[in-house]
């Protein structure tokens, strides 16, 4: 199916669905239901322990989890292997407590972004000040905490997140390499320390200054505010273009405070040289100077001051500045109020092109679908189900796959489909040890179907040509009198008995959840693969095999049924 025409793709679906939904089914589970995993160590799903260990445990509605662990399989084996491991006290990076941890983390950085600048520009006046104190005692405590929490919390190396790493050591040697450093350094209570030891010496003045500079040094860790950012806007299902508008906000208003607090800086660095030359510059030196003037007064006489020379540009209603320094300051403010005006340029135009362009494309082809069901008169069940369906093929953004690809150059296509096999060869336990060109034109010659909860794959009684390999999602597998015998995950197959024999299905196959598969059908199958090769014989050794235990598990039941029956009677 293409992403290029709303009605052909609607169309589509429809001729899929309708084509193979002759039988009305819908799944409701006859194998046993299991109970979390974790109630093998904690019997209790009711208490507060285990409620609480279940805090640390992967959350299937975090973002990140319904990102890189799609399918019920692969969540469900996340879980069992953290459970399993020895490591009970660990945090997933997917988990429910750090997903409010980072929250928490959200504002507590972005103060951070606002005091550090602050207290380097007012130093003097902010360590005479008592609430310096306790205020950097509560800083300090929330740096403690997010050291030992980061210590603690999982981590992988791989991209697609499918080897959370739980050892602690290891945890620590990573975070090690990363910014502990600079999270130990800010976690140290240095004014509190200073405050209990009474100690006041020129030294000590000097020390803090140097420990209030290096406190910068933070600042280079905060970028990860904007993921944890991301997170809140996905699991709280909000506009992303709304958290665009706020996080650039938010970037605003710290580029205007950190220009004010080194305006301060810059002004009360040295006495002027050229003092008296410019009486009005040497006032407002003075009244910056003056810490009886109190922070918030001279705070906003800067931010009035660099708010003028970064968006005003000229100096036109404004008396030029007669000393050296002062016309080198205005003039870097003026310099980085054109940067800034530029960025702000940038940022408009792309939330406007390419936000607006995607999800903009996203609501047309959703409102051509809903114009094109009223007009065929489907009803609502139908409805629902396309409008799920475009939702999970678009993901909420419409892009032309068919025309992107159209417009690459071969090199470009060929690894984009190495990539794409390599991460379907890796879950495909059937492909181990086959040569890897041939696996490329395997992948390259299947098709790929997406199936919505209930949708049938398989269908008993019929004829079929081609196989199914489960890319995420799960399946259920019927006989023909109804039994469920099994369920399937991401990395099985099923319908490979169409490749060598063309006999009539034996099995119904039914989609349990939102599942994409990669279709192989014989004729490709038979044109690649050589009865003579590993993966033919593989393949019709499965096939075989999976046919007598079906075949087995219809007899067995059928007498079921016929005893029951009789019993009836």
């Amino acid at each position: 199916m293409t992403f290029a025409s709303t009605s052909n793709d609607a169309e589509c679906f429809l001729e899929d669905h309708e084509a193979i939904n002759l039988l009305s089914y819908k799944h409701q589970c006859s194998l046993r239901n299991e109970p979390h995993y974790l109630q093998n160590r904690i019997p209790s799903s009711e208490s507060l322990v285990f409620r609480a260990r279940q805090c640390f445990l992967i959350d299937p509605n975090h973002p990140q989890t319904k990102r890189f662990f799609q399918s019920s399989y692969t969540y469900r084996s996340e879980l069992i292997r953290h459970i399993k491991s020895d490591y009970w006290f660990i945090i997933h990076p997917f988990s429910s407590f750090r997903f409010y941890w980072e929250i928490w983390l959200l504002f507590y950085m972005y103060t951070i972004t606002i005091l550090i600048p602050l207290e380097v520009s007012f130093a003097t006046v902010m360590r005479h000040s008592n609430q310096v104190y306790y205020r950097s005692v509560a800083l300090n405590m929330a740096a403690t905490a997010e050291v030992v929490i980061n210590c603690i919390t999982g981590y992988s190396k791989d991209k697609y997140y499918r080897n959370i790493q739980f050892s602690p050591w290891e945890i620590f040697k990573n975070y090690l390499k990363g910014k502990f450093i600079i999270d130990f350094l800010f976690a140290i209570p240095v004014s509190l320390l200073v405050r209990v030891s009474g100690i006041e010496a020129q030294w000590l003045t000097i020390f803090l200054d140097i420990y209030s500079v290096i406190l910068f040094l933070k600042l280079l860790t905060v970028s990860v505010i904007w993921r944890y950012l991301m997170n809140i806007f996905e699991k709280l299902n909000i506009s992303m273009i709304i958290y665009y508008i706020l996080r650039f906000m938010m970037i605003s208003v710290l580029f205007l405070h950190w220009c004010a607090c080194f305006y301060k800086s810059a002004v009360t660095f040295r006495d002027d040289p050229e003092y008296g030359l410019d009486p009005k510059w040497d006032q407002h030196q003075a009244y910056l100077l003056d810490i009886r003037n109190g922070i918030g007064a001279r705070y906003g006489l800067c931010c009035k001051c660099v708010s003028y020379y970064l968006f005003k540009g000229s100096f036109a209603k404004s008396e030029e500045p007669q000393t050296i320094f002062a016309k080198m300051l205005i003039s870097i403010c003026s310099v980085v109020g054109f940067s800034f005006n530029f960025y702000l340029f940038l940022q408009i135009y792309k939330l406007i092109t390419i936000m607006s362009s995607t999800k903009r494309k996203y609501a047309e082809a959703v409102s051509e679908l809903q114009a094109y069901m009223k007009i065929k008169q489907f009803p609502m069940e139908v409805k629902n189900r396309l409008l799920f369906y475009y939702e999970k093929k678009f993901e909420k953004y419409y892009f032309a796959e068919d025309k992107i690809l159209e417009m690459l150059s071969e090199p470009l296509k060929t690894r984009i489909s190495e990539n794409s096999a390599r991460r379907f060869f890796e879950q495909v336990p059937v492909f181990k040890d086959i040569p890897s060109n041939t696996l490329l034109k395997l992948v390259q010659s299947m098709e790929k179907e997406i199936y919505l909860p209930n949708d049938i794959l398989l269908k008993a009684g019929t004829k079929g040509s081609k196989m199914y390999f489960i890319y995420t999602g799960s399946v259920a597998i019927y006989t023909q009198s109804g039994k469920e015998i099994a369920h399937m995950y991401d990395g099985n197959h099923c319908g490979e008995v169409s490749l060598f024999l063309k006999t009539k299905r034996l099995v119904n196959v039914i989609a349990i959840e939102f599942t994409q598969v990669f279709v192989l059908r014989r004729k490709v199958f038979l044109d690649l693969i050589s009865p003579d090769s590993v993966l033919y014989r593989r393949l019709e050794d499965i096939a075989k095999e999976r046919m007598q235990l079906v075949l087995q598990e219809e007899e067995q039941y059928k007498s079921h049924l016929l005893m029951v029956n009789a019993g009836n009677e």
